[in-house]
């Protein structure tokens, strides 16, 4: 059976709460990024190396969403957090 992908953030910004929203900053590439409520979690919760159905099983016990559109949305948002640099598959 293959091993699933494991996502995991990486330390190379620097970060701070604005309300429920994340801002942080790319200290090399000097990009700031804003995440919202839900993505911060999300964050928070792959500070650990995690699966998209880790994740999933994580937002629908905190979240009231059909596990479809969470698979999805959690997909797209790992997606483009590694396209920016964010995130790296372990």
């Amino acid at each position: 059976m293959p091993m699933e992908i494991r996502y995991q953030r990486i330390s190379n910004s620097v970060s701070g709460l604005l309300d429920d929203e994340l801002v942080m900053m790319d200290i090399e590439k000097g990009k700031y990024f804003s995440l919202n409520m839900v993505a911060t979690h999300i964050w928070e919760y792959i500070k650990e190396p995690r699966t998209t159905p880790e994740i999933c099983g994580y937002l629908l016990s905190e979240y009231d969403v059909d596990e479809e559109t969470c698979k999805k949305e959690v997909s797209e948002l790992l997606a483009e957090l590694e396209k920016l640099g964010l995130v790296i598959k372990k």
